[in-house]
């Protein structure tokens, strides 16, 4: 082959490699590009439920109030067939490793309030007892008891956030009542008395994931 065409031929196959290396996106040993992944999706935490059935006080989902925090309600199915209840009294259970209790959370619902009576609400975590929370809320003064009724059903409210680096699936055992601690009382004097038909449910779905 004659020089001329033997340097044609040369910068034919230069030109050659360069088209097939553009086709390719120009990744190179020297210029590749890199594709960084998407980082994984941030944990959401949700809340799910279930109608309470009448007679059933139990955690329903309130609003969320941000992306680790959950505004919870306690409330009873209506109309109740009780026409006396004064307060409840009941101790719920959650993991302090998982979640916390937000200070200054909790108010009265409207369930005890629905005649304008302003509720007394204790809610306290004891000491040495960081994963229970005791509740009390009660109608105020020598009054009658109250119904629960479709509108008035609310008993209280109040937030659980997620704790810092906690990791759960959705378990009903996240939040939930004490078995052995938990009450309606009706509005007999001297002192209130339980209400044997009014029970707790569990059915409340936390999840972090």
């Amino acid at each position: 082959m004659r020089p001329g065409a033997l340097e044609r031929h040369r910068r034919l196959l230069v030109a050659l490699v360069c088209l097939l290396l553009a086709a390719c996106g120009g990744k190179g040993s020297d210029g590749g590009s890199v594709v960084t992944p998407p980082p994984p999706p941030l944990p959401v935490f949700q809340c799910g439920d279930s109608p309470a059935m009448v007679d059933h006080v139990a955690l329903k989902c309130g609003a969320r109030l941000g992306a680790n925090v959950w505004q919870i309600d306690v409330v009873i199915g209506s109309p109740t067939t009780s026409t006396d209840i004064d307060g409840f009294a009941f101790d719920l259970l959650f993991d302090p490793s998982m979640l916390a209790y937000v200070p200054d959370s909790a108010r009265a619902g409207s369930m005890l309030s629905q005649d304008g009576n302003l509720p007394l609400l204790s809610v306290q975590i004891p000491p040495g007892d960081p994963g229970r929370l005791v509740v009390g809320v009660y109608r105020s003064g020598e009054v009658a008891g109250v119904q629960g009724l479709p509108g008035y059903d609310q008993i209280m409210m109040f937030s659980m956030k997620v704790v810092s680096g906690a990791q759960f699936d959705a378990d009903p055992r996240q939040l939930r009542f004490d078995a052995d601690k938990f009450q309606a009382l009706d509005s007999s004097a001297p002192r209130p008395q339980p209400i044997p038909s009014i029970t707790f449910s569990d059915q409340l779905l936390l999840s972090y994931q």
